[in-house]
């Protein structure tokens, strides 16, 4: 019991007792001493603590549940949030692509070429090529692609027709009217005439033309056209994308915008003997596209669209998406030419050549023959040489020759490394103006 009653010693403050031990209600003697009434009013005083500590219990019960709750509603609005903060973007956030650093939706790019398209489609021309054609007479003769046989009863004067042969685009080069277009689109017209987008037709002049890398360069009589803004074929990469404005199937078409990507920046191609540089793009090119514009999505021209390889492989095998352009700076430099003198003037070395790839000899341009009066006969170039290297620079191609030469101009002296009966020369050659034909340099 005496641990009991040490542990209650503190209780007499409730019940209003002093500690008095002479008390006889002292409710601190439990010794079996003291009266009923003491121990009455202890009952009271732990009934009472009872109670309190009861009502106590409960009032932290509630504090607690309380708490409890709104923890769990707490925890219910972020459950709540969470799905909203996740959720599937909208259509237009999915829809977002990366270019150059910046973020802009399939929308944005869409606005932006349909944007490039309204700015240059004043720059994009049609081309038409008549040729005077005869018919009649006892022959009969062909029109329009016809042939129409002669059913007179006695001889007819032959007369002679202007017809359109043919028909390709063009692209406004200056406000002044220079216009390029293909030198292919213009080949063997008596006249040339040039249709604007607003479907005006005006006679044009052939300034001058470059049957080897297709370019052709017109002249009009106005000074108020809308000219191409030209980029730098230089930067073009493979892979960006592109897009190609011309007239395919004729003028009923002009204006057709075509879209796809630069499928290889800096193709090689070999055309009639000659190795050609050019951009090659899956943007549809059809007929009549010849001469019309390749395009970056910045609206400036990267290249004269040229040709395409349609059709079949000997296998069967369809072929689809292959087109080319000639690169502009290519272009910037035949026109700066023509516009001054009114031709293209090329070094040659005055030769015939065949490459040749032996296992056991270095790659090189076989010469097949040596043209008399050349700047290679006055070197003392033989036929069988073989060239390896021009100015130290390995020549393994046409490709690699027509490159080193074309960066000289006629006049410039070169060193020409041959291979001749196992020995290796160094010729001095001074490089003329020479006829283009063919594997002929």
């Amino acid at each position: 019991m005496s641990n009991f009653h040490d542990n209650n010693t503190n209780y007499s403050n409730y019940n209003g007792y002093p500690n008095n031990p002479n008390n006889p209600n002292n409710p601190n003697d439990f010794s079996g001493g003291g009266n009923r009434n003491g121990r009455r009013s202890n009952a009271v005083v732990i009934v009472s603590i009872a109670l309190v500590m009861l009502i106590l219990g409960g009032l932290l019960g509630v504090v607690i549940v309380q708490g409890m709750n709104s923890q769990q509603a707490q925890l219910g609005s972020e459950v709540t949030a969470t799905p909203e903060a996740t959720a599937t973007p909208a259509p237009t956030q999915q829809a977002q692509a990366v270019s150059g650093g910046a973020t802009t939706s399939l929308a944005a790019l869409s606005d932006q070429i349909a944007d490039v398209v309204a700015s240059v489609q004043d720059s994009v021309v049609g081309i038409h090529n008549y040729q005077t054609v005869t018919t009649g007479g006892n022959y009969g003769g062909y029109f329009g692609g016809f042939y129409f046989p002669y059913y007179g009863g006695g001889d007819s004067e032959p007369q002679t027709v202007e017809q359109l042969a043919g028909s390709g685009s063009g692209v406004i080069y200056s406000a002044d009217g220079y216009i390029i277009t293909n030198y292919h689109v213009i080949e063997g017209a008596s006249r040339v005439t040039v249709v604007l987008h607003s479907g005006e037709e005006i006679e044009a002049e052939v300034i001058g033309g470059d049957e080897l890398q297709d370019i052709a360069l017109l002249k009009v009589d106005r000074t108020d056209l809308s000219p191409a803004t030209l980029g730098d074929s230089d930067q073009v990469r493979t892979g960006e994308f592109a897009i190609a404005i011309g007239s395919p199937l004729g003028d009923e078409l002009s204006g057709t915008t075509t879209d796809g990507i630069i499928s290889y920046a800096n193709r090689t191609l070999e055309v009639d003997g000659a190795y050609l540089s050019m951009i090659q793009t899956d943007a549809a090119i059809n007929a009549g596209n010849s001469g019309g514009a390749l395009l970056n999505v910045d609206g400036e021209v990267i290249g004269i669209n040229s040709r395409k390889t349609s059709g079949s492989t000997s296998s069967g095998s369809t072929i689809e998406g292959i087109g080319f352009a000639i690169p502009i700076n290519d272009v910037k430099d035949i026109v700066e030419e023509l516009i001054a003198t009114g031709k293209i003037t090329r070094p040659g070395l005055g030769i015939t050549g065949q490459e040749v790839h032996f296992s056991n000899m270095d790659p090189g341009i076989l010469v097949v023959s040596v043209n008399e009066g050349s700047p290679a006969e006055a070197a003392g170039m033989k036929q069988m040489d073989i060239i390896t290297a021009i100015d130290g620079q390995q020549v393994t191609s046409f490709s690699s020759l027509q490159s080193v030469l074309y960066s000289h101009d006629v006049g410039d002296t070169v060193t020409i490394t041959v291979l001749r009966s196992g020995e290796t020369l160094d010729l001095q050659v001074t490089l003329a103006e020479v006829e283009e034909s063919g594997t002929q340099e």
